[in-house]
C-alpha cells in the first residue's frame, strides 16, 4: 500500500509542477531569435573609414575592430587598441579631427 501512495505523491508533485510551469510561460518569451556574431553597432553613427589606427598609428589592414565615440565609428588594427581606446576615448577622436588625412580619413 504504501507504494502506491508514494507513486501518487511523485505524481502529483509532477504534475503541480507542470502546471506551475505552464503557468508561467506566457511570460517567456519562447520565439526563435537569429544568433549575433558581433555587437549591434549604432545605425546612426558615421563611419570614418579610417585606414589608420589612431591607438597605435598601424594600418588598419583587413581588421574588423572598431571603436564607437561621440557619433563616429573609428577603425582600430589590433586585439590591444579597443582597450586602449575606450580607456581615452576623446584624446583619440581629438587626433584624428585634428588630422584626418594623417589618419587615412577620406572627405566626403
Amino acid at each position: 500500500m504504501n507504494q502506491k501512495v508514494l507513486s501518487f505523491s511523485v505524481a502529483a508533485t509532477f504534475f503541480v509542477t507542470g502546471f506551475t510551469l505552464a503557468a508561467d510561460m506566457p511570460a517567456m518569451d519562447m520565439s526563435p531569435q537569429a544568433p549575433t556574431s558581433q555587437p549591434t553597432q549604432d545605425t546612426s553613427a558615421v563611419d570614418l573609414g579610417n585606414t589608420i589606427c589612431p591607438v597605435s598609428g598601424d594600418k588598419v589592414g583587413d581588421s574588423k575592430l572598431t571603436a564607437n565615440y561621440d557619433g563616429k565609428i573609428y577603425h582600430l588594427c589590433c586585439g590591444g587598441c579597443p582597450k586602449k581606446f575606450a580607456e581615452d576615448p576623446a584624446t583619440y577622436a581629438k587626433t584624428v579631427a585634428a588630422d584626418p588625412a594623417k589618419y587615412g580619413v577620406k572627405s566626403k
